[in-house]
């Protein structure tokens, strides 16, 4: 395992009552019982989330990055936060979205942008790609649990994934076009 790594999905181990509804629920296969507690088999994690959404004891976490976040923003300038699409469903509190981007700006991000623009991209690629292949169907690869699933356990049809790129990483890449490659780049979905 690399130095530095840290899992993407724990297990809060006090508040894991073994009920093994996450065990029956993993796409993956990625939990197991050790020792009365449900562990999550890090190599077969492919990161969907599930166990978070149907673990009643509210005993599964999605790693929190806001620490590095923070981190990042004290050393660095040159910072830009990337919005996902969803926003605001998330905040329906804020009446205008423009206040939510002067809220992400006012935390040390020297620029907002909105990963929607990333996905306009793509859907272009991909009109393209339906268009021009010879291919009857192909997999959508937006999805990283689902690009993961795939290659890990059905790489008989890993030929049928998309090679187009998430909306994240293709705003990523105009990002660092347009303002450099030293710029960091933070998405908060």
């Amino acid at each position: 395992m690399k130095e530095n790594y840290r899992p993407l999905i724990v297990t809060e181990k006090e508040k894991c009552k073994v009920c093994y509804t996450c065990v029956r629920e993993c796409p993956a296969k990625a939990i197991k019982i050790t020792k009365g507690q449900a562990e999550i088999i890090d190599d077969r994690c492919i990161g969907c989330g599930n166990c978070v959404v149907v673990c009643s004891q509210n005993a599964k976490k999605i790693r929190d990055s806001k620490q590095v976040v923070c981190d990042l923003l004290q050393e660095n300038k040159n910072m830009i936060a990337m919005i996902a699409p969803s926003f605001p469903a998330e905040f329906t509190e804020i009446d205008d979205y423009r206040n939510f981007i002067a809220m992400v700006r006012k935390l040390g991000f020297d620029k907002v942008v909105e990963v929607s623009f990333g996905a306009d991209i793509i859907a272009l690629d991909y009109f393209k790609t339906k268009s021009s292949n010879k291919k009857e169907y192909f997999i959508s690869s937006t999805c990283p649990a689902i690009v993961k699933f795939v290659e890990k356990y059905h790489p008989d049809i890993v030929k049928y994934l998309s090679t187009t790129v998430s909306p994240i990483i293709a705003m990523q890449k105009v990002i660092k076009k347009e303002y450099g490659n030293d710029v960091k780049t933070v998405f908060i979905g």
